[in-house]
């Protein structure tokens, strides 16, 4: 069974659900996790959910605020498996965000990280994991290395692998999970398009990188629907990480369920 861990539904932004599903049926992807896009409401997920129970689960925003426990108590009796988290939240690497954080452990929902690759690499990172071990933290898109290793600025490049460095050293801690994109947002689209897929080797080996640090056991693939329609689409972006000669049977077997299963169903 495979799962896709980070898909986007919406009426107003994106594509409606009837979309993920047909890509789905399309390349054999059985369960998918549909994260909450910034600006948009709980609503349209949460009926999803309630229309397909057994192929989403759902990770909502809240609003961050002074009510964000019960806003997190709501979600959770009505089925939600996360929270989106932004690390540019106010406050959250202080005593208050830690607390909340420590709260989503005690609900056992999860929090789905986005954020920058210098917030991702910081030490209030590093402290809010840390302190809320019983929290399972989730880093969305390989904590946007991605954009770094497109760059044509070789020191900018070089600067972000060495920041990513910082990230691949919260491995050590258990509760710290972290998804990989398709390739097209780790690699610079070819000058020449064949009838092939476009990216079939991790070429700046950020993932082999992270399957050394983190281990199959805490990674898991999301495809980033609709977005990755305009890198290499859907397909492409499925095969191409699934294909990758570093996995093994077992990397595939983590990476594409188990995992997914343990933190999201």
């Amino acid at each position: 069974m495979i799962i896709d861990t980070h898909c986007h539904a919406g009426k107003n932004w994106f594509e409606p659900i009837d979309m993920i599903i047909a890509q789905m049926k399309l390349n054999n992807v059985q369960k998918a996790v549909l994260i909450q896009h910034y600006g948009s409401g709980n609503n349209y997920l949460f009926d999803c959910l309630k229309n397909y129970p057994d192929k989403f689960s759902i990770v909502p925003i809240i609003e961050w605020d002074a009510d964000k426990l019960l806003h997190a108590e709501q979600i959770k009796q009505n089925g939600a498996s996360g929270i989106r988290i932004y690390l540019n939240y106010n406050e959250l690497f202080l005593s208050s965000g830690i607390e909340f954080c420590k709260f989503l452990g005690d609900l056992k929902l999860v929090a789905s990280v986005a954020g920058t690759l210098d917030q991702f690499s910081s030490l209030g990172f590093k402290k809010l994991v840390e302190e809320a071990g019983d929290t399972n933290f989730i880093i969305e898109h390989l904590a946007g290395v991605g954009a770094y290793a497109v760059s044509k600025d070789s020191d900018v490049k070089s600067g972000g692998l060495l920041k990513y460095e910082s990230v691949l050293d919260l491995s050590r801690f258990k509760n710290v999970f972290i998804k990989i994109p398709g390739l097209g947002e780790l690699n610079d689209r070819p000058p020449s398009l064949n009838d092939d897929m476009p990216f079939n080797s991790d070429s700046n080996n950020l993932i082999k990188m992270t399957l050394g640090s983190f281990g199959s056991s805490h990674i898991m693939w999301g495809s980033d629907f609709p977005p990755v329609s305009n890198r290499e689409g859907y397909k492409s972006a499925l095969e191409g990480v699934k294909k990758l000669k570093i996995f093994t049977e077992k990397d595939r077997e983590n990476i594409f369920n188990l995992v997914p299963m343990k933190l999201f169903f």
